[in-house]
């Protein structure tokens, strides 16, 4: 999330769709592609911020447009924004922004599953998409409930060693 916040106007291409993360975790640059959908919503969020606060180096500028958004208030935006809708009222816990990144790596990595795709294969790619210096920080993402990580054992051999077997507890 601070990546995001801290990103600067000349990080974002909104031409090519992609992200320029300076010194994320690791001291490493890295580039982030964004998907067609997100890049238009990104173009229109500049447009209108532009005509409103066209002198501040961030993205995402704070309630002082010469500092970056801070990361509470992206949370309570969030929260805000979660209230309103539907689901709010069905959920006991309301999900966090961070939440976003666990739901789209367990997605990925479901699909590729489903498609037959090796997580051998792929991993390294996801894992440098999220700025992670190893696959096992990537399969922390995965904590799925147990069918989940039957599908895991059954389809690739990377997961035996990052993923434990769970025995269940007996009295």
């Amino acid at each position: 999330l601070a990546e995001a916040a801290h990103l600067k106007k000349e990080h974002v291409n909104l031409d090519e769709g992609i992200l320029t993360i300076i010194q994320s975790k690791g001291n490493k640059d890295r580039l982030v592609f964004m998907s067609e959908d997100v890049t238009k919503l990104c173009s229109l969020y500049k447009k209108r911020m532009d005509a409103q606060i066209s002198e501040t180096e961030w993205f995402f500028p704070g309630s002082d447009p010469h500092k970056p958004i801070h990361k509470t208030s992206l949370d309570k935006k969030f929260k805000q924004f979660w209230n309103l809708t539907p689901f709010a009222e069905l959920c006991d816990k309301a999900p966090t922004i961070h939440a976003l990144r666990h739901t789209f790596v367990v997605d990925r990595m479901n699909e590729w599953m489903r498609e037959g795709i090796s997580l051998n294969t792929m991993m390294p790619y996801l894992s440098r998409y999220l700025g992670h210096s190893n696959v096992s920080d990537t399969f922390y993402y995965y904590h799925q409930v147990d069918r989940a990580f039957q599908i895991v054992r059954q389809k690739d051999v990377v997961s035996y060693g990052v993923i434990p077997e769970v025995i269940p507890y007996e009295e």
